[in-house]
């Protein structure tokens, strides 16, 4: 009895302590999308929620580990994004068309979210701008690498061999890394305040035809 009481506290704590850090992480990208990559700190944090930073302390031991815990909520809502556009695609294969526009729709109102995960070297000079190999091994590659299964999947025939499910793969990472070339531009852009001359509807349409015409192809 002793040992199931300590087991159901031991399950309550940890609880507890897994709402805590989503409630951390909430407010993290509530500040993200007000003020910016620069407005996330330790202090602004636990400042919205009424705590102090050695209570911030206790959930994320650094800002190192609070801002792992930020990519991962805003890569996790990218992918949950992306799947559920797939989705709604069907059995249709103009799948990498809506890959790419859904990616966009995604980030065009939330530049802050798409260069905290994917912009950080090239618009920030703080010494944690870069992301460090665990959130790559651990967070990054494995939501990616779902994403790539799936595409892979509903691309390829049911008896596709080898080489023409690695081909399906292939262009599916193609037109991701496409989609993500358009959104850095845009991002840099706009961070810089110098706006591309090319209408960015019109690039997102040549775009989503080529690959998938690509996809049809296959």
């Amino acid at each position: 009895m002793v040992k199931k009481d300590s087991q159901r506290a031991s399950t309550r704590v940890a609880q507890k302590r897994r709402r805590a850090k989503r409630e951390i992480i909430d407010t993290a990208q509530a500040i993200l999308a007000q003020s910016g990559h620069d407005g996330v700190t330790l202090a602004s944090v636990a400042g919205q929620l009424g705590m102090t930073k050695q209570s911030l302390y206790h959930y994320f031991p650094s800002k190192e580990a609070m801002d792992r815990g930020l990519v991962t909520a805003l890569l996790d809502a990218e992918i949950e994004s992306l799947l559920k556009a797939l989705n709604g695609r069907g059995a249709s294969r103009k799948l990498l068309g809506t890959l790419i526009q859904a990616f966009y729709s995604h980030y065009v109102d939330n530049l802050d979210a798409f260069r905290t995960i994917y912009c950080r070297s090239q618009l920030y000079s703080s010494t944690d701008s870069k992301l460090d190999e665990i959130t790559l091994r651990d967070e990054i590659h494995p939501r990616t690498r779902h994403l790539f299964d799936v595409l892979e999947d509903r691309l390829s025939e049911p008896d596709a061999g080898k080489a023409k499910r690695r081909r399906a793969r292939q262009l599916a990472f193609t037109a991701w890394t496409s989609a993500l070339g358009l959104m850095t531009m845009l991002s840099v852009a706009n961070a810089n305040n110098d706006p591309i001359a090319q209408s960015e509807k019109a690039l997102l349409k040549i775009l989503s035809d080529v690959f998938d015409r690509a996809g049809e192809n296959l």
